[in-house]
């Protein structure tokens, strides 16, 4: 027992540490780049707040795409089916770029109705649009980096996506202290210089990708034709099992926008103390993103070698892991934010609002982290994403969402109160989700498909 704890820690320190890693330095620059637009107003906050949370759909998309090839890619590479690895690649890749293309025709365009949607102050709107008008052409480059970062994963190389990743943020940072106050000889750009400094870093980004995937040779990296080719059984296998997962994250970064809008009708400086907190709670809530993709490898890599019983043992102990780990991201949250909301220009009552809502926070992450392992971890390992999506995207719709609504617009209550509404989507998911994978019937062989 002691040998095969051992094991599970072992393989998930090396796989889930790294992403681990790569998220923290992804929101603590994320922290960054939003306590430099916050040196600029409050405005300026609830701006690329809200003007974000069109990449945050897209990520998500971008996201349940990746989740649903990272299924196969990881049961194809423990069944040593490269040729598969290839076509799921070049699938995912392609769609990613049109969705990308999509993204940013639609900012390009149709920016002040998107905008309009979070906020009536035509400061916050104006803003905004320059800022989406400017960084929408960074999503094509945003998809195809995760998908290849998602293929490096699937193999057991987390450290190459986490490098990318880190570099391009790190630059990112800089030219944002450069373009947004002007320092040097480079000019005061503010908003602007912010979102040219996005396009810039998430270009490296998929440059680097690029590179570094030829010069290894890596087993995913187009080689002929045929890895283009996608005849009906690979279609009908993408579209039963990634398709669901494509569709969950997508509608869970629909959903999230509809949260955003309920908070956003408590006023500018609430949504500002939203948007702030949301920065600092990235920072903690990196342990779940990397036990969730971490976990996913490893159980996928596992049930594509054909066994079974280990995955479902393994998966159990995965859970219980997560829990403590959020428990004390928790705690360590609640003591250590509200020294960091004080770091913001903002108004007192944005940052009393702030101060209060990190308690609901606090309290949330180490439930969401679970849920998030249940669901995107291990549900997809197995290739039980249809589960997944209707066990958690029901109660959000249904529940969720409906009493974030009621909360803000017909009872008045206050942000820190409204969040904890998210409970009645937490709770039922986190049972549902466990339920499942004690009974193994989430465990499902995808690699057979070419065996």
């Amino acid at each position: 027992m002691k040998k095969d704890n051992k094991e599970l820690i072992s393989k998930l320190f090396l796989v889930a540490f790294p992403i681990m890693l790569q998220s923290l330095v992804q929101s603590g620059l994320g922290f960054l780049d939003t306590l430099m637009i916050g040196q600029l107003g409050e405005a300026e906050v609830a701006a690329i707040g809200g003007a974000n949370q069109f990449y945050l759909f897209l990520q998500m998309a971008f996201f349940g795409l990746n989740s649903g090839g990272s299924i196969f890619l990881a049961q194809y590479f423990g069944a040593k089916n490269l040729d598969e690895m290839r076509k799921v690649t070049t699938f995912t890749t392609v769609i990613s770029v049109i969705i990308g293309t999509l993204g940013w025709i639609f900012v390009s365009f149709f920016p002040l109705s998107f905008m309009s949607l979070f906020s009536q102050d035509e400061r916050v709107i104006e803003t905004g649009i320059v800022y989406l008008r400017t960084v929408g052409f960074s999503y094509i480059f945003v998809g195809f980096s995760m998908m290849y970062s998602g293929a490096f994963r699937a193999m057991g190389d987390a450290k190459t996506p986490m490098y990318t990743t880190v570099f391009s943020l790190f630059l990112n940072a800089v030219l944002n202290a450069l373009l947004i106050f002007g320092l040097g000889p480079f000019p005061r750009l503010g908003v602007f210089g912010g979102a040219l400094a996005t396009v810039i870093s998430r270009l490296t980004e998929a440059l680097l990708l690029i590179i570094i995937s030829i010069r290894r040779k890596a087993p995913f990296v187009t080689r002929r034709r045929e890895d283009f080719k996608w005849d009906k059984s690979f279609i009908k296998a993408m579209g039963s099992t990634g398709l669901p997962a494509f569709l969950h994250e997508t509608l869970w970064s629909i959903g999230s926008i509809l949260y955003k809008i309920s908070y956003s009708s408590l006023g500018t400086a609430a949504f500002a103390a939203f948007n702030i907190d949301m920065t600092i709670q990235d920072l903690f809530f990196v342990a779940g993103l990397g036990l969730a993709n971490g976990s996913g490898v490893i159980l996928g890599n596992i049930i594509g070698e054909g066994d079974k019983e280990k995955a479902q043992r393994w998966s159990m102990k995965i859970i219980l892991y997560t829990l403590s780990i959020g428990l004390f991201m928790g705690i360590t949250e609640l003591i250590i934010s509200p020294m960091m909301i004080s770091l913001y220009n903002i108004s007192p009552e944005a940052v009393s609002t702030a101060v209060k809502a990190l308690f609901s926070f606090s309290f949330l992450l180490p439930f969401e982290m679970t849920g998030v392992v249940i669901m995107v971890g291990i549900l997809r390992s197995g290739g039980d994403s249809r589960y997944s999506l209707l066990s958690e995207i029901i109660p959000m719709y249904l529940l969720s969402i409906p009493l974030a609504f009621i909360g803000s617009k017909y009872l008045h209550l206050s942000l820190w109160a409204i969040l904890l509404f998210k409970l009645s989507e937490i709770i039922p998911k986190m049972i549902i989700g466990e339920v499942r994978v004690r009974s193994g019937k989430w465990i499902k062989d995808l690699s057979l498909r070419e065996r």
